[in-house]
């Protein structure tokens, strides 16, 4: 919890406000059975009316007081726990979008999910109960014991027996019942899990027809949730009865005894009726104390998984967003880089790599499946660090700052929910609708657009679903030249397109003022062979480095893929 209290402590002057509304509500709803005792025992049983009246006046003013205590104290909690969950869950994207591919690949998503919603909703209701029974449950227990023996001191002393049975009885029902409701959020984890899988993967079910395997999956997880629910409730279903019982067979006999103490002149029949309602105070009291732990118990566990993010300290070196530095030197340099991903086991996927590439030239990267291609890629715009040797762009060390200088493609392009023009303008959030336009003509997206009614605003589903694939990567493409980087990495990214497309696009791309320097993985020859500027990747190491001529005369690898791809068997 110490992770969360800073968050409380933004809003410490309000909260103080409610808790003395808070206090003034709880005093009036103390003082009402003992004015309802005056008004029994001093009016109704000695037919005074003006009495009555009188102290009914003075009732109907302290419960107006606390009601308009309740209205204010309520309208501040909410205010409070409502800020207080904007506030945390903005500064959980805002790490999680600091973590580093390591820490990100060692969590699953689904928790991730889960820890900023449900987590969070647990933490702000928890805030907002903090506020309206954490400090009015103990004043009322109190408050009610206190009055019942200035009320009757024979009535105290009944108190001091059953109150500690009660309690005891609530502390074994929290005891039994606290790890259940731990372990409801883990079940909640995994069945967010497997429900976030489906959905990513649906058109894979559909296509492999395995509904009923899903189903099944979703079956185990989403049983295993409702059956510790039920655990945990069924603490709860078991106690509150056994309580409410002891409360009933305490008030029986406070009633028995009573019949004889007012018979003999020492207790009047309006301090047994103040009495049976403080009684109920405390009940209730103590019902809600119960929950304000049951809920206590649900944010802890809460509060420890969003501390778990909030103390993560894998995260990528912080960036400068605003950084338009200009690069005289574009090169890119890897002097004997090995790279293994954390939790990737002792073998380096990449293996004493070294190369230099001058800057506006273009890099073909080549090889099989597996080679080390695309993690040759992610090292170039710093999202992990090598173990071994040192990448370098115009001679300086890399780190994140040098994204500002790089447009990076994925293999898989991602696209978001939105227009068409939101989506390339994240590559330059100022982009203006010319600079749009010009991208999607070089990255060869443009014809395909305008034939749409609704042009560059027309709205892309989650994932890009309503496009091609080759669309996607054309506009993955031209979100990248939108940026006018002077560094361009294209992972294999127009691998959905054809040769004449790619052709054009890449003629666009070496048509830039000024040229960018391009890295590029491809898994056709025929895009390479022109290159100055040839790597071959085999196992993790370089087979071949130079142009298409040179590595024919020296590299059996480049040799195989060519003949495998352009000479006819």
């Amino acid at each position: 919890m110490r992770h969360i209290i800073p968050y409380w402590q933004r809003y410490q002057r309000l909260i103080a406000t409610a808790f003395i509304f808070l206090f003034i509500e709880s005093f009036g709803d103390l003082l009402q059975p003992m004015i309802v005792s005056r008004i029994i025992d001093q009016g109704v049983m000695e037919g005074a009316l003006p009495i009555v009246l009188r102290i009914g006046g003075l009732m109907l003013l302290v419960t107006v007081l606390g009601a308009g205590c309740a209205v204010t104290r309520c309208v501040i909690s909410s205010r409070v726990s409502q800020q207080f969950g904007a506030d945390l869950r903005l500064d959980l994207f805002a790490k999680i979008n600091n973590f580093s591919f390591a820490a990100l690949g060692r969590r699953n998503t689904a928790s991730l999910i889960t820890r900023m919603t449900n987590d969070t909703s647990q933490l702000v209701s928890f805030t907002h109960s903090m506020m309206r029974v954490f400090v009015r449950s103990p004043i009322l227990l109190f408050g009610a014991i206190g009055m019942t023996f200035i009320l009757n001191p024979r009535l105290g002393l009944i108190l001091l027996v059953v109150v500690p049975l009660i309690a005891l009885l609530m502390y074994i029902s929290m005891k039994v019942g606290f790890p259940l409701f731990s372990k409801m959020q883990e079940a909640l984890d995994r069945n967010n899990a497997v429900l976030r899988e489906y959905l990513s993967g649906v058109r894979v079910v559909k296509a492999y027809n395995t509904f009923d395997h899903e189903i099944g999956r979703f079956d185990v997880s989403n049983t295993d949730l409702a059956n510790t629910a039920i655990k945990a409730t069924r603490v709860v279903g078991v106690f509150f009865p056994i309580i409410s019982f002891a409360v009933n067979m305490a008030l029986v006999a406070t009633l028995w005894l009573a019949r004889g103490w007012i018979a003999g002149g020492q207790m009047q029949v309006g301090q047994v009726v103040a009495f049976l309602n403080y009684m109920m105070q405390i009940t209730m009291s103590l019902r809600m104390i119960f929950n304000v732990y049951q809920m206590f118990i649900r944010a802890k566990a809460s509060a420890n998984r969003v501390s778990d993010i909030l103390t993560e300290e894998d995260v990528a070196e912080a960036t400068d967003s605003e950084l338009t530095c200009y690069m005289e030197d574009a090169s890119i340099e890897f002097d004997r880089v090995s790279f293994t991903y954390p939790g990737g086991g002792s073998e380096p996927v990449l293996k004493d790599i070294s190369f230099v590439l001058p800057g506006g030239e273009t890099l073909g990267i080549i090889g099989s499946t597996g080679a080390g291609k695309t993690s040759l890629m992610q090292l170039i715009p710093a999202f992990y660090a090598p173990q071994i040797g040192e990448i370098k762009i115009g001679g300086i060390p890399i780190n994140p700052d040098f994204r500002a200088s790089i447009a990076y493609v994925a293999q898989q392009n991602t696209l978001f929910y939105g227009t068409i023009a939101d989506n390339i303008r994240m590559g330059k959030l100022d982009a203006t609708q010319e600079e749009i336009e010009a991208a999607a003509r070089a990255a060869q997206a443009h014809d395909f657009i305008t034939a749409s009614p609704e042009g560059y605003e027309t709205i892309i589903g989650q994932k890009g679903v309503n496009l091609s694939g080759g669309q996607k990567q054309r506009i993955g493409i031209a979100r990248a030249l939108v940026r006018k980087a002077q560094i361009l990495i294209l992972d294999d990214c127009v691998s959905a397109v054809d040769v004449e497309t790619e052709a054009a696009i890449m003629s666009a791309v070496h048509s830039l003022n000024p040229v960018p320097t391009i890295v590029m993985i491809t898994q056709r020859i025929s895009s390479v062979m022109n290159l100055r500027n040839i790597l071959v990747m085999d196992a993790g190491r370089v087979a071949g480095f130079g142009n298409h001529d040179f590595l024919m005369e020296t590299c059996n690898v480049y040799k195989e893929i060519y003949h495998s791809q352009l000479i006819p068997s």
